[in-house]
């Protein structure tokens, strides 16, 4: 049940990601749904790491060579996926007034926080799998 919510609030961190950067684009962005966005992320924070500290987690194993040499072990995929799926985009909302200098550059950042979003989902939902301790 908590991986599946897990799946769920994350999915829709990345898209409320998107429909931000969309926002941005088109001058429709609100404090508002800044402030829910980061409410969500933070959520998705604590549901990762009861999850990580109920069950389990660990490399799929029929990865090629290639992914399972890059990504040494279990806890460098952890640290990834919370910096590119939690950190990233909760730095960049609460800073983004004091870090761009223009609209360019902010369209651009939030793209980037969006690309980094979607990977630390595939990271998780892809790379790791959870197993019950029981």
């Amino acid at each position: 049940m908590m991986i599946r919510l897990n799946y769920l609030i994350n999915s829709l961190n990345i898209f409320l990601i998107f429909i931000y950067f969309v926002f941005i684009n088109i001058n429709l962005l609100k404090k508002e749904f800044e402030y829910l966005l980061v409410f969500f992320i933070a959520i998705n924070l604590f549901i990762k790491l009861y999850n990580w500290f109920s069950f389990n987690i660990k490399k799929k194993q029929h990865l090629s060579f290639t992914l399972n040499y890059v990504f040494f072990n279990d806890n460098f995929i952890k640290v990834s996926i919370l910096i590119l799926s939690i950190v990233t985009p909760i730095y960049m909302i609460f800073q983004k007034d004091s870090l761009v200098i223009d609209l360019f550059i902010e369209k651009l950042s939030f793209l980037l926080v969006l690309v980094f979003s979607l990977i630390g989902f595939y990271l998780e939902f892809f790379i790791l799998e959870s197993t019950s301790d029981k």
